[in-house]
């Protein structure tokens, strides 16, 4: 029987030992990019690797625009690095620089030159398939995450980087297309020095114009025929814009990133016209980092938490982790998402709504403005969220960060936005809710503020709240936090098996049986006092030692048989997230 070829996908290969593309219009071109092999020196148009990532699309003539793909769709290419041409102003091999060469565009290798340096990205990478998927991969791809690591900052150079720069405005464009996959790849720019966005400019204003400063706008593009994309060991970071941006169309699998130190948003899913998200739109989000986004980054990175210079929507910038203004997912699954020091909120932008919401295992930690945050409109809507760490410490970046320069909050000031709730969402009637087993400290002014959607049509709605340790503690000269702020007079608030200690307000007036409200006994925890300094939530515990009135006090779940750690949860369960050490 005969299998047309058109079912298997071609291979192309980019690598610092290949060569300059072939092509009708570069006829000394040296490689078709077709073979994983280097430039012998011998002839063109020779079976060798591309030494250049943007080959792909662009043959160099300075006759293509923004130039078309030689892959089609179901293809792979499998990216080795790349060799900068003589010319390449800041080379950086065997990093893969996107864009123009140099600041003024006019140099030997003219890259998409007719459209200048904004629009000089990738057209859309073509579509593959439901059974054959594009894919653009890093060398490493087969064993990227080496030692079960889950941060790809800590396996770094294991991955092929693509550096964006001389304003380019998008590294990589995955509009209007579907079934890609990105794997074993960074994606950043080399700026550190200059801004685009945030005032005052520190340490100065970006050359927008020729000769433009070596910066760049946003990581990947996406908008809302971007569907069926996998992200797997990306480490997307230091953009002047957002890691990602643009709404989706379909599903969105994320796998093992971290996106951070992006100067406006981690991932702003508001392309800046309302375009709403498509029908079926989801995201499946594994193990992904969201740190530090509202923050230039450092070029070369010196400190641990590489934050040039911060700003907040007081000083012109933003800082959402997740972005997701007027967004609306079929569902979003967060599972081990950790959204950390971002300057403004943790997860996700006010004006999502999300059909079914998925919450476990995650963790939210030093955000300027909520770390939990989501919305619904009048579909009723189905939300889960356990086995997760909240530190609600909302004024923290106000003090020195251990391993960040002692620039990088000089323009910070807008601590504990919009009330400094923990968390803050809103849940239409008819909807499901459950919060359990999780573990929230907080000096923040209220943990919870909840609102119905519409209005006093709530009281059929379940909010539960069951098996949760609930720890307040307040700053000099405030008062703790209220655990719940009810917007809306018909919301009803089911609790059960809590923890509740150094709260404002509880649940009622006193506690019942299966109310805890004596001190959770979790290890190395700070004594309850008014604090005068606003890092004394750094590095919180969360286990219980041996003698938490937590220990064995909850009630088993459906469906919740591990904690945050993965640990088997016994039956009755520890309350919070995470059961005491064995």
């Amino acid at each position: 029987m005969l299998v047309s070829p058109s079912l298997f996908g071609k291979t192309w290969y980019v690598r610092p030992d290949g060569g300059t593309r072939y092509s009708s219009k570069v006829t000394s071109g040296q490689c078709d990019g077709k073979t994983d092999a280097p430039y012998d020196g011998k002839g063109v148009n020779q079976h060798c690797a591309y030494n250049d990532f943007r080959y792909l699309w662009d043959d160099d003539s300075g006759g293509v625009g923004q130039g078309a793909w030689v892959i089609a769709g179901g293809d792979t290419v499998i990216v080795r690095g790349c060799k900068a041409l003589p010319s390449q102003q800041h080379p950086s091999n065997p990093n893969c620089r996107l864009g123009w060469d140099m600041s003024t565009g006019n140099a030997p290798n003219r890259w998409c030159y007719g459209v200048g340096s904004y629009g000089c990205f990738n057209p859309p990478i073509p579509a593959g398939s439901a059974t054959q998927h594009t894919r653009i991969l890093g060398q490493n791809y087969a064993a990227c995450n080496t030692g079960g690591a889950t941060d790809p900052k800590l396996y770094e150079s294991n991955l092929t980087q693509l550096f964006g720069g001389f304003s380019l405005a998008y590294a990589l464009n995955l509009e209007n297309t579907q079934y890609v996959d990105i794997q074993c790849i960074e994606i950043t720019s080399h700026n550190g020095a200059c801004v685009t966005a945030g005032s005052p400019q520190y340490p100065r204003g970006c050359n927008s114009s020729q000769p433009l400063d070596d910066y760049a706008g946003s990581g990947v593009l996406t908008n809302n025929a971007t569907s069926n994309v996998t992200f797997q060991d990306v480490y997307v970071h230091g953009f002047n814009s957002s890691g990602l941006s643009g709404p989706i169309g379909g599903p969105i699998t994320m796998t093992r990133m971290f996106i951070g130190f992006n100067a406006f948003s981690g991932w702003n899913f508001d392309d800046g016209h309302n375009t709403p998200d498509a029908a079926g739109s989801s995201i499946n989000a594994n193990y992904v980092i969201m740190e530090g986004n509202g923050c230039y980054e450092q070029y070369p990175i010196v400190n641990a938490f590489p934050a040039q210079v911060c700003y907040d929507t007081n000083s012109q910038g933003f800082g959402d982790s997740w972005s997701g203004q007027d967004t609306t997912l079929d569902s979003f699954t967060c599972n081990h998402c950790e959204m950390l020091y971002n300057t403004k909120d943790g997860f996700i932008g006010p004006h999502t709504w999300t059909t079914t919401l998925v919450i476990e295992n995650s963790k939210s930690i030093g955000n300027m403005g909520q770390d939990w945050k989501w919305g619904g409109n009048t579909i009723p809507t189905n939300t889960t969220f356990i086995n997760n760490l909240t530190v609600g410490n909302c004024d923290r970046m106000s003090q020195p960060l251990p391993g960040a320069p002692p620039t990088y909050n000089k323009y910070l000031t807008g601590f504990c936005r919009a009330a400094g709730n923990v968390f803050a969402f809103v849940t239409p009637k008819n909807s499901h809710l459950l919060i359990a087993n999780n573990t929230v400290v907080a000096y923040s002014a209220t943990v919870f503020d909840l609102a119905c959607q519409p209005a006093n049509t709530c009281g059929s709605t379940p909010f539960t709240f069951t098996n949760n340790i609930f720890l307040g503690y307040s700053l000099k000269g405030a008062e703790p936090p209220g655990l719940f702020y009810m917007e809306d007079r018909s919301i009803k608030v089911t609790t059960s098996h809590n923890v509740e200690y150094g709260n404002r307000s509880g649940t009622g007036s006193s506690c019942r049986g299966d109310i805890t409200c004596s001190d959770p006994q979790l290890v190395n925890e700070p004594p309850q006092q008014g604090w005068t300094n606003k890092t004394f939530l750094d590095n919180f515990n969360f286990h219980p030692t041996s003698g938490s009135p937590a220990i064995g006090h909850g009630i088993a779940i459906t469906g919740i048989t591990t904690d945050y750690h993965g640990s088997a949860r016994p039956n009755p369960p520890s309350i919070g997230a995470v059961e005491p050490s064995r």
